[in-house]
Formats: structure tokens, C-alpha cells, sequence
């Protein structure tokens, strides 16, 4: 006598295989998230240590042209930082975007998988009756033939 069987094992193994895709893209979406906020910080860590020397400068003296290098400086750090607040969000959409995905491939194979379920406690069931009735047929034939 033959097992269980599921009859939707191939489009199981499918779809446990996209889930799994998505899993690592999510998984570097995550990564990549982590470095565009990684390389704000240094740059808002720059912009402070910029604002520092430039006060220590004017506190000790400084020429009017280097100040004016100071604020070009400080200026284009303002630019990448604003720059890098644009890719941070992006890279918080796109983490987003691939969380929603993952989270839809699980459900899709948390579903086969219920099915699966249910379809061997219904075969479960059915062989329960067939070993029941072939229980009773050799019980019945036992007792006509005492």
C-alpha cells in the first residue's frame, strides 16, 4: 500500500524556493539599509567635527578666506548629507517593498502547507477506515464460520 502523497508537492517546493529568494532579498535590502545609514552618520559626524574646528578657529583667529573654505566645506557636506537622507529613504522603501514581498511568499506556502495538512489527516482518516473494514470483514467472516 502506497503513503501519502500530497498532490501539490511540486508547486510546494516552488513556492518554499521563492520563499527563499525572498528571504535573502530582503536579507540585502536589510544590508544595504544598514550601510546608507551607516555612511549619514559619518557624514552628520563630519558636519559636526567641521562645526567644532570652525568655532575653535574663529575663537582663535582665523583669515576670512579660510573661513569662507570652512563654510564651502560645510555647505557641500549639507549637500551629501541631504543627498544621503534621499538614499536612506530609498533604501527604507525598497527594505519595505521586499518585507511585503516576503511576507506574501510566506503566506502563499503557509497555505500549501495547510492544505498539505489537511489532506493527510483526511488520508490518515480514510485509512483508518479501510483497515476498520477490513477489521470487521475478517471478524465477520471468523464468527460465520464458527
Amino acid at each position: 500500500m502506497a503513503g501519502f502523497k500530497f498532490r501539490m508537492e511540486s508547486f510546494l517546493g516552488i513556492k518554499e524556493k521563492i520563499e527563499e529568494q525572498k528571504k535573502l532579498e530582503y536579507g540585502k535590502a536589510l544590508k544595504k539599509l544598514d550601510e546608507e545609514r551607516d555612511f549619514l552618520r559619518r557624514l552628520n559626524e563630519k558636519k559636526k567635527n567641521l562645526i567644532y574646528s570652525i568655532r575653535n578657529s574663529i575663537n582663535s583667529g582665523i583669515r576670512s578666506d579660510e573661513l569662507r573654505r570652512y563654510n564651502t566645506f560645510l555647505d557641500c557636506i549639507k549637500r551629501k548629507i541631504e543627498e544621503q537622507e534621499n538614499a536612506v529613504r530609498k533604501a527604507e522603501n525598497f527594505a519595505e517593498n521586499k518585507r511585503v514581498e516576503l511576507v506574501e511568499a510566506m503566506k502563499e506556502r503557509k497555505m500549501l502547507d495547510v492544505i498539505k495538512e489537511n489532506d493527510k489527516i483526511e488520508y490518515n482518516k480514510e485509512q483508518l477506515l479501510k483497515e476498520q473494514k477490513i477489521v470487521d470483514e475478517i471478524v465477520s467472516y471468523q464468527y460465520n464460520n464458527s
